[in-house]
């Protein structure tokens, strides 16, 4: 399985939601599984952007780099507070387009 986490990010604490996505991306990596780390997207991303745009990428070039790389995945694992997120609700309209299996944090527990 390719899981793809999408996980809320505006308007939360940026670092505990790193830390989130770190977390289930271990769990699903030790369980054999590889797994696509929106947070990875994004630092290289924002890298690519200073070296040659001099300036930061927009949200929505941001969530534009993550649905396409949502297209790999044959899984979308969607953390806790999805429905609330505008991104979160993207990536769910491009899974359903793509036909990707749906996991929720919900029905998992870390040990």
């Amino acid at each position: 399985m390719i899981i793809y986490i999408s996980i809320p990010m505006q308007g939360k604490c940026m670092l505990a939601q790193r830390r989130k996505a770190l977390m289930w991306q271990k769990y699903f990596e030790i369980l054999g599984h590889t797994v696509i780390n929106p947070f990875e997207i994004g630092d290289q991303l924002k890298k690519c952007h200073l070296l040659i745009a001099k300036r930061e990428p927009t949200y929505h070039e941001y969530l534009q780099e993550d649905l396409c790389n949502l297209e790999w995945a044959s899984h979308i694992f969607l953390c806790n507070g999805w429905t609330e997120s505008f991104g979160c609700m993207e990536e769910v309209d491009k899974s359903i387009e793509c036909n990707l299996k749906f996991l929720f944090e919900r029905n998992f527990k870390l040990q």
